[in-house]
């Protein structure tokens, strides 16, 4: 059975509110590809801002760990380099930088993700 528009819930001001900011970021957007530029919309390739909301999972994965182990530990670290690695995509395209250039970084994280005990992750599962 359908639902009327009446008994659908509707969004709290949190989510009116980031509805209004997404908007807000679509039209900012779209006066960028007319040349038309905002003082306060800065970079020409501002879209690469939003590759950092891929980190947020990861960095309140780490928190939510820590908080409940006390320390740091394999899966806090884990969820550390995979939050520092899409932050590292983002600040690339955000200031230019050159793959050419940076792209060892990765294989850096690589290494620091293997260091972390397989054990610490299979908390995350639960």
């Amino acid at each position: 059975m359908v639902q009327s528009d009446e008994q659908l819930p509707r969004g709290g001001r949190w989510e009116q509110g980031m509805a209004l900011l997404v908007i807000a970021i679509g039209v900012a957007f779209l006066l960028s590809n007319f040349d038309i530029r905002l003082p306060w919309f800065p970079f020409h390739n501002a879209w690469a801002l939003f590759i950092l909301f891929g980190a947020v999972p990861s960095l309140g994965a780490a928190l939510r760990r820590y908080r409940a182990v006390g320390r740091v530990d394999g899966a806090v670290f884990h969820e550390l380099c995979t939050a520092a690695a899409v932050i590292t995509v983002a600040a690339m395209f955000l200031l230019d930088l050159s793959w050419s250039r940076w792209w060892p970084l990765f294989v850096i994280y690589g290494g620091l993700c293997m260091l972390a005990p397989r054990h610490s992750r299979r908390w995350q599962r639960r």
